[in-house]
């Protein structure tokens, strides 16, 4: 009977660890169908007074998107399955910390519309009416030392939206 029990439990242990937990590697599951080879990302559209942030955030998407995916990016859709476009809605910077009257640090927090289209279907891939992404930055305080630090830091800004709007849109969450 004892030996009986312990073919049982070690069938059963056997049976056990070889079962998988469910758990995946994040960014390997994706919402975009395999059909889809190419991604047209036409430069985005800038309605905030920010100058030339729509070039920047463009530019940090099409990088991000060569480096994690194996999509063709192009910015012409006539030449691509799918397309990927987008509308800055806002933008608007907050100093976050004074020091001696004036802000050091700031929060930039950017409001977006985004969509992905499968361009020979027309349906669409991902869609999100109120993409919000923020990032901080500090500013020099000593006017000896000062170098203009708004396009770093719009720069930095576009590289971590990227990051996490990619990161969106593979996912299938």
């Amino acid at each position: 009977m004892i030996g009986s029990f312990r073919k049982t439990l070690f069938l059963l242990f056997l049976l056990l660890s070889s079962c998988g937990c469910g758990y995946h590697l994040s960014g390997k599951a994706t919402a975009i169908p395999e059909s889809i080879d190419s991604i047209a990302v036409p430069t985005f559209i800038n309605k905030s007074a920010e100058y030339r942030l729509e070039q920047r955030l463009t530019a940090a998407v099409v990088d991000e998107l060569v480096a994690r995916t194996k999509y063709r990016i192009t910015p012409d859709p006539s030449d691509a399955r799918a397309l990927l476009s987008g509308e800055i809605t806002s933008v608007i910077a907050t100093p976050v910390i004074l020091a001696g009257g004036a802000g050091s640090t700031y929060l930039v927090m950017v409001r977006m519309k985004v969509l992905l289209k499968d361009l020979k279907t027309d349906k669409l891939l991902f869609e999100n009416q109120n993409y919000f992404f923020q990032e901080e930055f500090e500013i020099s305080q000593n006017s000896s030392k000062f170098i203009p630090e708004q396009g770093p830091a719009l720069d930095r800004l576009a590289q971590e939206f990227s990051r996490n709007f990619v990161t969106s849109l593979l996912e299938s969450f």
